[in-house]
């Protein structure tokens, strides 16, 4: 197959890039993604699947300009490639566009049918971000991956604990109550791969099916890094530092995989115990 891919530079696009290596691959770049859509067209050309992966950082403070980024991101850049889509005569037969769980309102539980939204930055953010993903042609298979807390080597959540950790520096924070529904990389790329390769559509929640609240997660972490994980760090501390962007680690959802899981999908690593266990200590899985 021939896949389109914006993104394909942040973590989570490097990775599909590489689970999916056997197929043909056009890089879609800054300029033509956030250009014409109707340049846009020519790049996708003879595509059977679109990916998109493309989403400024969340994690830094969201003043003006950072939230516009955000948004910018997320909801211009889909909405150019949904248009550019649907101009096509041979429009691709698929639309992998990402999405976050941050759509989920905070200290409830989850699943795909979930109807209670959050309604602050973040959810309002994905909202509109799955909203222009929806404005693809009906002809094309829709797929939207709400993906959550992503552990891996070398990116996502894990990279800027780690040194904290070994310091002695590590520990829950705020109340340590919040959940943090994770998925191990290895699981983000493979149930991809699986979606594609089942021709499968709408909404599926990419999260480990046994998430994990704060202070677990921390004394997971601290376990198996062999430091103590006592340091508590209070919410207000967090707020002064990163504003109302602190929100992502003080609070958070119970979100769980049931359609993956009811569609016949195997997490390889479905406790944060064996997620750390790989990450820290083995090599990756054959």
């Amino acid at each position: 197959m021939k896949i389109a891919v914006s993104g394909y530079s942040g973590f989570i696009g490097t990775a599909v890039m590489e689970e999916l290596s056997e197929h043909e691959f056009t890089l879609l770049s800054r300029e033509d993604i956030y250009g014409d859509y109707r340049v846009l067209q020519k790049k996708l050309k003879g595509a059977n699947i679109v990916m998109n992966f493309a989403g400024s950082s969340i994690s830094k403070r969201w003043t003006k300009k950072n939230r516009k980024a955000i948004t910018m991101s997320r909801e211009f850049v889909t909405r150019n490639l949904s248009k550019a889509i649907n101009g096509m005569e041979n429009k691709p037969r698929m639309f992998v566009n990402a999405s976050a769980i941050g759509i989920y309102e905070k200290d409830k539980k989850h699943t795909e049918t979930s109807k209670n939204m959050d309604n602050g930055f973040l959810g309002r953010t994905v909202i509109k971000w799955e909203q222009a993903a929806d404005e693809v042609d009906g002809s094309v298979r829709l797929i939207k991956p709400r993906i959550g807390m992503v552990l891996g080597k070398g990116g996502g959540a894990l990279n800027p604990l780690i040194p904290l950790f070994k310091s002695g520096l590590g520990g829950p924070i705020g109340s340590g109550r919040q959940v943090y529904s994770f998925i191990h990389i290895y699981d983000v790329v493979k149930s991809i791969r699986f979606l594609i390769e089942n021709e499968k559509e709408g909404v599926y929640n990419l999260t480990s099916p046994q998430p994990v609240t704060n202070k677990e997660f921390t004394a997971s972490l601290g376990k198996h890094l062999k430091r103590p994980a006592l340091l508590w760090v209070p919410s207000f501390m967090l707020r002064i530092v990163m504003g109302k962007s602190s929100e992502i680690v003080t609070g958070g959802q119970t979100v769980y995989p049931r359609k993956l899981q009811d569609q016949g999908y195997k997490f390889t690593f479905a406790s944060i115990d064996d997620a750390l266990n790989n990450l820290l200590l083995e090599s990756e899985p054959n």
